[in-house]
């Protein structure tokens, strides 16, 4: 749970500051990091609860409805759906990424210390 929590503050801090790419970048140190089982899921369940903060907060500012209702428009979905879309999104790239950072984990971890 402490995982969770602290994986999900990094996403959601560093999305802040770089972006999407945030996310990526989070994940990939985490999945480094993490020596659990499963830890690419873990770390896209903290990118849910990470996108779902950010957007939860978005939606005290007043236009967030207005800019969901106008982009599920164009995209011609529900707005609820757009917003499963973008956790799922979230979700993806943060799954990949920990895999990717699991598996440098590994090779790192096996990788005999030179002399």
């Amino acid at each position: 749970m402490l995982a969770l929590l602290a994986t999900a503050i990094a996403m959601a801090s560093l999305t802040w500051l770089l972006g999407w790419w945030g996310i990526v970048i989070a994940a990939l140190v985490a999945g480094t990091l993490l020596r659990r089982r499963g830890a690419p899921w873990l770390v896209a369940l903290s990118a849910i609860v990470a996108w779902g903060a950010l957007l939860a907060v978005d939606s005290f500012g007043g236009r967030f409805a207005a800019l969901a209702t106008s982009i599920a428009g164009v995209m011609r979905v529900p707005v609820p759906a757009l917003l499963i879309v973008t956790l799922l999104f979230g979700a993806l790239l943060a799954w990949s990424a920990a895999v990717v950072g699991d598996e440098i984990g590994r090779r790192v971890r096996s990788t005999p210390p030179s002399a």
